[in-house]
């Protein structure tokens, strides 16, 4: 993994679901995914832009997006952006 800037906790429930929550701060960023993510906005706001798309979204407190498994996506936050991603 990768340094990035912020915070990332990876963590298992009881049940076997993997998920992290973690805090980006200012930057604008390339990730990329093995299995299929859904990203959760807990804080902030982000711009967003997915592999083989060409217009950036932007996403708040209260809304997900979806990364395809194999993939990759760009993330820009102007502010800490807090979030938990939710692995398929």
């Amino acid at each position: 993994m990768s340094r990035k800037p912020g915070a990332i906790h990876s963590f298992v429930l009881a049940d076997g679901t993997k998920k992290s929550a973690g805090v980006i701060l200012p930057a604008r960023l390339t990730f990329t995914t093995g299995a299929a993510e859904i990203m959760e906005t807990v804080a902030g706001s982000c711009r967003v832009l997915l592999k083989g798309e060409s217009e950036w979204k932007t996403y708040g407190e209260g809304q997900r997006f979806d990364v395809p498994g194999n993939s990759s996506f760009e993330i820009e936050v102007t502010e800490p952006y807090h979030y938990i991603c939710h692995y398929a």
